[in-house]
């Protein structure tokens, strides 16, 4: 089973991290989890403390697969899934029928994301230069990183080797080829460098029930930048989802 954190009791919402981060990204939120919810928080293969399986190729598909496997192990086929930036695409890949609703913070779009080819060897470098990685994951989080933020960029340095330039090559690769039908929360961060405005609207739209929050004064982590916020808005689409 993937290595996780988890806190409160009612309905399963599992929270999903992003590239370069792990399940210690929502460590605020499990600390005062919202009223009616069970928060499970996930490390994918590779990430944190989850290992990656003996040759482990970083794909969407993988990572939604060991996601359904961990939502089965511990009984939350029925989960609200959130995920951010890598982990909304995750999540998008993973939903069945059977999930309450998805909340994408700064998703990757359903339709891939680029990273230009001239960028993998930085995305490499970090295996080795920390400050570099450390500036970088700054500017996810422009506007507020809570005290513990350099255990996030060292367990960002700790990711599989393969996973550095892996995640990006399988966020290019990836397409999502059947919307979820359920209800879908963008919640999107105004000031982010990553996702743009107009990928944030073409994922609300590409859901039949999906909608856009804008946050202005946020970049692309609500979850480390306001972490009251966000409790806020999951605790509204709780409400919304559950009844």
């Amino acid at each position: 089973m993937l290595s996780h954190l988890e806190s409160g009791k009612g309905v399963p919402v599992v929270l999903v991290h992003g590239n370069f981060a792990c399940k210690e990204w929502w460590r605020e939120l499990l600390e005062d989890p919202p009223e009616g919810a069970w928060l499970l928080a996930p490390d994918l293969p590779g990430f944190g403390e989850s290992p990656a399986p003996e040759g482990f190729s970083p794909s969407i598909p993988a990572y939604a697969e060991a996601l359904r496997a961990f939502l089965q192990a511990k009984g939350a086929e029925g989960a609200i899934l959130v995920g951010h930036s890598l982990g909304g695409a995750v999540v998008m890949e993973a939903a069945t029928e059977g999930t309450r609703g998805l909340l994408l913070v700064n998703p990757a779009p359903p339709s891939g994301l680029e990273t230009p080819e001239a960028y993998y060897p930085i995305l490499e470098s970090y295996r080795e230069n920390r400050e570099a990685l450390s500036q970088a994951l700054a500017a996810m989080a422009p506007t507020r990183r809570p005290p513990w933020f350099p255990e996030l960029v060292a367990k960002a340095q700790g990711m599989h080797p393969a996973h550095f330039q892996g995640n990006a090559r399988a966020l290019a690769a990836w397409r999502l080829e059947r919307p979820y039908p359920g209800p879908v929360l963008v919640v999107y961060g105004a000031l982010d460098p990553l996702v743009t405005r107009g990928m944030a609207e073409a994922t609300a739209a590409f859901f039949p029930r999906g909608r856009l929050r804008v946050l202005e004064g946020v970049g692309h982590s609500v979850n480390l930048e306001n972490p009251g916020l966000f409790r806020e808005i999951l605790g509204e689409f709780l409400k919304e989802v559950a009844a």
